[in-house]
């Protein structure tokens, strides 16, 4: 199995919070390997890689870097990898993301082996009292084939459609189970259907969160309400 990493470096948003997010990313990888072989892929996010991504990932042999307009943010890099990175599984981190654990990706791929195609994530909301949220797995850390993205009808090409895309009615979730293909949050010793990923014990938002693999923004404190 082709295995690809996916990480959208923030190059148009080279202010310091943002390039704390890559460092973050980075000494967390270093701290905790993937300990499964993949190809790392860093989506230059506006513009060509500078030499401060190039550095950055010069430890991760063979790293590719392809550029993205920054069109869509995250969303729209997630959908051009999947558009032209070959692979058997993808795997797409967003800026924020970051590494909770040694062996995160052999977890995933086990998992993925273990239970087939579908859509995987750390992270995952059964839905809340917004308006338009529907149940869906978080995008700032998911896999699967990327055939399932690139397929999306809905191709995001504007910064405010990229919550539709991940959370509304047409989100990638709600598409991937209209194919037929199950949905589940994943942590370091279980797995919840996204319907039940809430009582996934120290996962998102609960407790320690000592089975949440990848953590991002939203599950750095202080939290943020998700209700």
């Amino acid at each position: 199995m082709k295995i690809a990493c996916v990480y959208v470096y923030p190059t148009a948003n080279n202010g310091a919070p943002f390039a704390r997010l890559a460092e973050r990313f980075v000494t967390s990888y270093r701290e905790n390997p993937p300990l499964m072989d993949h190809m790392m892929v860093v989506v230059s996010n506006g513009g060509p890689p500078n030499g401060q991504a190039v550095s950055q990932f010069s430890f991760i042999e063979g790293t590719k870097f392809i550029e993205h307009d920054n069109s869509g943010y995250d969303i729209g890099a997630f959908q051009l990898a999947a558009r032209v990175v070959i692979c058997d599984l993808m795997v797409f981190f967003g800026s924020s993301a970051y590494f909770r654990g040694p062996g995160w990706l052999r977890r995933m791929v086990q998992v993925y082996q273990q239970l087939g195609e579908g859509l995987y994530g750390c992270t995952g909301n059964q839905g809340d009292r917004r308006v338009n949220v529907s149940p869906h797995v978080r995008t700032t850390a998911f896999w699967c084939n990327p055939k399932l993205v690139d397929a999306h009808p809905f191709k995001v090409g504007d910064p405010s459609q990229r919550y539709p895309w991940e959370h509304g009615q047409n989100c990638l979730t709600n598409f991937v189970v209209s194919k037929g293909f199950p949905a589940y949050i994943v942590g370091w010793n279980e797995i919840r259907a996204l319907a039940e990923c809430d009582s996934l014990p120290g996962g998102f938002h609960n407790g320690t969160q000592f089975n949440l693999m990848v953590g991002d923004t939203l599950t750095s404190i202080p939290y943020h309400s998700c209700s």
